[in-house]
């Protein structure tokens, strides 16, 4: 379901992206989210938050936006790479990093020869991955751990400790996929450089289903800052 549903977004924003843009550039960004983790409860009627995570992100990436001088609309499309610090409190992660695909659709509020203000809402699929601190139990099916303990029940004591100690309790860095879909609003400026130059700001804030290890509920806040060529 899940799946589906990040390839049905990615789709979408996609279609919006313009086949020619006039202006495109560079961005660095930074901000803090929070994750609730999500439990099933009553018999399946209702769900609780089981725990919290969050952290810090930051990074960087691609930047193009639509549009011309006389339109009141632009879409802002970017691709980016950030790192995250702290995410999760219950699992640890080594190199938790994520690429997205966003899309903002910027409406013109007010403009000057060199300023333009916009505002408009948000769309994207952000990819997780990372290394998380877990057992060799955590990544192998029910099947293979009940044939690796019919295989140590017939060694001898002291090979069955280690195999025991090595299934339930050697700690192994494992790889793990995800995803974050959000939806959101932004607002930002363009103040034009030169001709063919600007400098941009964006802030916003976003939320969505969020799943790592575990699915639940993220929400958070962001700033960009960056420069465009090609437009204001």
């Amino acid at each position: 379901m899940k799946h589906t549903l990040a390839v049905s977004i990615i789709y979408l924003i996609l279609i919006s992206a313009p086949a020619f843009p006039s202006g495109f550039g560079l961005y660095g960004t930074g901000g803090y989210g929070k994750a609730d983790i999500l439990k099933l409860v009553d018999h399946g009627g209702d769900y609780r938050v089981n725990y919290s995570s969050e952290g810090f992100f930051y990074g960087g990436g691609l930047l193009i936006e639509s549009g011309n001088e006389s339109e009141g609309y632009h879409n802002r499309f970017n691709l980016g790479l950030e790192g995250l610090t702290g995410f999760d409190r219950r699992f640890s992660y080594r190199r938790l990093m994520r690429a997205k695909i966003e899309n903002v659709f910027a409406f013109r509020i007010a403009e000057t020869d060199q300023v333009r203000f916009w505002i408009g809402p948000l769309l994207g699929v952000h990819l997780l991955t990372g290394l998380t601190n877990a057992t060799r139990s955590d990544q192998w099916s029910g099947e293979r751990i009940r044939y690796n303990l019919a295989a140590l029940a017939s060694t001898t004591a002291a090979f069955r400790d280690y195999g025991l100690y090595s299934i339930y309790f050697d700690r192994v860095w494992k790889r793990v996929l995800g995803v974050f879909i959000p939806i959101g609003i932004a607002t930002g400026t363009n103040i034009r450089l030169g001709e063919s130059a600007s400098f941009t700001l964006e802030a916003g804030l976003r939320c969505g289903f969020y799943y790592l290890r575990k699915g639940g509920f993220n929400y958070e806040g962001y700033a960009n800052a960056g420069f465009i060529f090609g437009m204001i």
